[in-house]
């Protein structure tokens, strides 16, 4: 008999709630929980409809884990040889060369999963080793930057459901589903979200080089030539502060420098932006005034501008723009979602910047310490290769794919190669895994217990799930969070479980949970001991699997304590030294004739980042990546529909298949990334795409700080293949 069971999807930040038919302990398919508390009612992407046929087998799912023969093939074993062999190998490299020598990389797969993640970081604070890297600093690192050179206003951004005005910036929420706290919108049904904007009477601004999907909303859509996010919104800055329409007394309160950003942001007039930009000087001028009038306004951006020219520049200046606009909550105003399982007052106050990466931990390879914890994944082939006794000789990779999501397979495979012990957690195997020493079979998320943690204070409004397994785990793969437990285990390491969150140093968070060395801990104990300060309690969360909204209480953002010096730094002496840089630049900088274009990144909405590429649907809408393009830009180059294609960048070249897009600006090649093998065989058709991280450098240029190459907004060159 076909049994409904709730969950909810762990693909993305959405979370949202699913229900799953079980036959006889199989998973049959999925489809949205209408009978659901969630705040997104009853929605579901292509990819949670996806997640049963993933969990059924798609992608070739791992069912026993694999170690590297003497042969150099990948054979069987079994988990506990494997996870024995690893816990040996690692104490024998910390031995050596001490744990410093020890480094974790968390990928997109991993954020997830609370236990397995939480149980990763108690693994590495017991190591003492501080190389924690992951997706989110080869991805949207400038984020982080900005936050350690500017600081954090405490009281946080308006909500999507407050706001008269939003401006975004390189995103397309309604097919990546990735939005607050940084794309501003709601992940789950954005397109809600938007219509419902839109009814109240509030505006949309969409800055792309592509008219996308998100663009049917926007009330103005701004397309310019990618790389110059950074001279745009610092023009729009510009407006601001030269019509005085910037909020004054936010500002005087929270924010220090207005001075010296005023003389840094003088040469930076929509004129000058515009000529940059290829675009508008009058829409420059309507964004400024539009935000001048918004009374809740939200400034934001996606992935674009964090992954092209100027990046660190371009963010700082999209959150001056946000900040002078005051798009953040002020005393007294309600605040949607204090969190569920961990709530946290709000206060209007602003958080100084730390400047982390000036402080130690240094990486062995370049004068740069953490920002947010975690160091630069772009440095992480030369931390492996470094001549340094601190360099990086042993990676556990869990959830992730980092040869690929890196770029610059010339530079970063010679590297991992010369690691002496590399191990991919993962359900699935892929390019990184394939050259790993250890291939851990991971459980998937319908096997396993969880809790809505990650995605706790996301959600539009209080809400809170936990999940039980659906079905059991097959008997070769093994819980991640019981992988680190069992490896550290194995090296008589002891771990402290706990609650965690960005901005906390794991050492400093009083408390834990103590596991023992020998028993397992108990999944559930430890999703209760999680749940232990919820505002639902976790035996009514487990009664009522479909989720459960606490009792509704008017939440506050509170005024700040008295006497607090707190200040955002609104313009920094290295911010003021870039700005001057940029404006110094030679105008036509972004139309060289030996690269007359340039390739940006675009989401799919049947795949999330190197994930669900091979479900039915996906294979069957998306079987390459092709390359995107204008069709007049198609015409002038003499390339056909379908054609085959070179693109040449200045680190090297791949093959692609042309398409026309007229939804493009002309001098734009558009790309998703993460398709095909890491090196490139001889038919793009037959390697299933192409990886455009072969257009990557990781050697220049990259920015300053973060080493952030140039994954979007490359140049390049196309030319069609006889």
């Amino acid at each position: 008999m076909i049994e409904t069971r709730q969950t909810w999807c762990r693909n993305c930040s959405a979370a949202c709630a699913m229900a799953v038919d079980v036959l006889d302990g199989r998973l049959l398919a999925a489809r949205p929980d209408r009978a659901s508390a969630s705040p997104y009612g009853a929605y579901l992407c292509p990819k949670g409809l996806a997640a049963v046929e993933h969990h059924n087998g798609a992608e070739n799912r791992l069912m026993t884990s694999l170690c590297r023969a003497a042969d150099g093939t990948l054979a069987p074993i079994g988990t506990a040889p494997a996870v024995a062999a690893i816990g040996d190998r690692l104490a024998a490299i910390v031995a050596r060369h001490g744990p410093r020598a020890i480094a974790f990389y968390h990928g997109t797969g991993a954020y997830r999963s609370v236990l397995g993640g939480l149980m990763e970081r108690a693994f590495q604070a017991a190591l003492g080793t501080p190389n924690f890297f992951s997706s989110m600093t080869i991805d949207q690192s400038a984020k982080w930057v900005t936050m350690a050179r500017m600081g954090v206003m405490a009281s946080g951004r308006h909500a999507m459901r407050d706001a008269d005005l939003i401006v975004l910036a390189g995103g397309n929420p309604l097919v990546s589903h990735q939005g607050a706290p940084f794309a501003l919108v709601e992940s789950g049904a954005p397109a809600r979200g938007f219509e419902a904007l839109k009814a109240r009477g509030g505006r949309v601004v969409l800055i792309d080089p592509r008219r996308s999907e998100t663009a049917r909303f926007a009330d103005l859509l701004i397309q310019p030539l990618p790389g110059h996010d950074a001279e745009i919104f610092a023009a729009i800055a510009h407006c601001l502060l030269r019509d005085a329409t910037f909020k004054a007394d936010f500002v005087a309160r929270h924010g220090e420098g207005l001075e010296e950003l005023r003389a840094a942001l003088a040469p930076f007039t929509p004129q000058m932006a515009a000529a940059r930009a290829d675009i508008a000087a009058g829409d420059i001028e309507t964004v400024a005034r539009w935000l001048g009038e918004a009374r809740r306004p939200l400034v934001g951006s996606g992935t674009g501008p964090s992954m092209a020219a100027h990046s660190n520049l371009a963010d700082h200046c999209i959150e001056l723009v946000n900040v002078l606009a005051g798009g953040y909550r002020r005393a007294g105003e309600v605040i949607r979602n204090p969190g569920t399982l961990r709530s946290r007052p709000a206060l209007e106050m602003a958080l100084a910047p730390t400047r982390s990466f000036e402080q130690p931990p240094f990486c062995v390879s370049a004068p740069v310490g953490p920002l947010m914890g975690e160091l630069p994944t772009a440095l992480l082939p030369r931390e492996i290769t470094a001549d340094h006794p601190d360099r990086i000789r042993a990676l556990i990779v869990f959830g992730g794919d980092p040869l690929m999501a890196l770029g610059d397979p010339a530079l970063a495979e010679p590297a991992f190669a010369k690691l002496d012990l590399l191990v991919s957690l993962d359900s699935r195997l892929n390019e990184t895994g394939r050259r790993a020493d250890y291939v851990i079979a991971a459980s998937q998320p319908f096997e396993r217990h969880d809790l809505s943690l990650p995605a706790d204070t996301l959600y539009p409004a209080p809400f809170a799930q936990y999940a039980a397994p659906l079905v059991a785990a097959p008997e070769g793969v093994i819980d991640d969070w019981h992988f680190f437990w069992a490896v550290a285990a194995r090296m008589g390491q002891g771990l402290t479980f706990k609650s965690w969150s960005y901005g906390q140093v794991w050492q400093e968070i009083a408390g834990g949970l103590p596991l023992s060395l020998e028993t397992p801990p108990d999944p559930v104990a430890l999703c209760r001991y999680l749940a232990k300060d919820s505002r639902v309690a976790f035996d009514d969360l487990v009664a009522h699997p479909g989720g459960l909204s606490p009792p509704e209480e008017v939440h506050r953002v509170a005024p700040a304590p008295p006497g607090w010096a707190g200040r955002l730094a609104l313009c920094p002496d290295d911010v003021a030294r870039e700005l001057a840089a940029l404006a110094a630049e030679a105008a036509d900088s972004a139309r060289d004739d030996a690269w007359p274009m340039r390739l940006t990144c675009r989401r799919i909405l049947h795949a999330l980042n190197g994930a669900f590429r091979h479900s039915h649907e996906a294979r069957r809408r998306h079987p390459v990546n092709p390359a995107w393009c204008n069709p007049e830009d198609m015409a002038a180059l003499g390339i056909g529909e379908g054609a085959r294609v070179t693109i040449e960048s200045p680190a090297g070249s791949i093959t692609a298949i042309a398409r026309s897009e007229a939804r493009l600006r002309r001098g734009v090649v558009s790309m998703t990334h993460l398709f095909g093998p890491l090196v490139a065989g001889a038919d793009v058709i037959a390697d299933g795409g192409a990886n455009v991280g072969g257009l990557v450098s990781l050697s220049a240029p990259v920015e300053p700080i973060n080493s952030m190459p140039l994954l979007s907004g490359i140049p390049v060159r196309l030319r069609a293949l006889r």
